[in-house]
């Protein structure tokens, strides 16, 4: 077994764990999927997305850089961003899923926007 598969094994166990620990949504007599629990994968998933999208940053970035201010700029500017904004992706996906049982920040908002590197439409620099 390869060393990234045991990290994969040892990081799913972990989740599992935790999940594992957790009280179902039914115990305090509230609805089937409660808020919390909903807004804690969401912020999951979200993480883990962004670990494996974060490189299409590199293309996703200057492209919207290109259509906006033009070629030059989609190729000095746009690749300088997409560098940036594709570290902060990662860093970013990595924090959420470390702390994804943690309502922080309140309501489980993203950190960064796009919520997810695919998303539709033009995003703040």
């Amino acid at each position: 077994m390869g060393r990234w598969t045991r990290g994969v094994l040892v990081g799913a166990l972990a989740v599992t764990g935790i999940l594992g620990t957790m009280p179902p949504a039914h115990a305090k007599g509230t609805e089937e999927s409660s808020p919390y629990g909903h807004g804690m994968m969401r912020k999951l998933g979200r993480g883990i997305a962004n670990i494996a999208t974060c490189p299409a940053e590199l293309i996703r970035t200057p492209e919207l850089v290109t259509h906006k201010e033009g070629t030059l700029a989609g190729l000095t500017v746009g690749v300088m961003q997409g560098v940036w904004r594709t570290l902060l992706r990662g860093l970013t996906g990595v924090y959420e899923v470390v702390t994804f049982y943690a309502e922080i920040p309140d309501g489980f908002e993203p950190l960064i926007k796009p919520e997810f590197v695919w998303a539709r439409g033009d995003w703040q620099e």
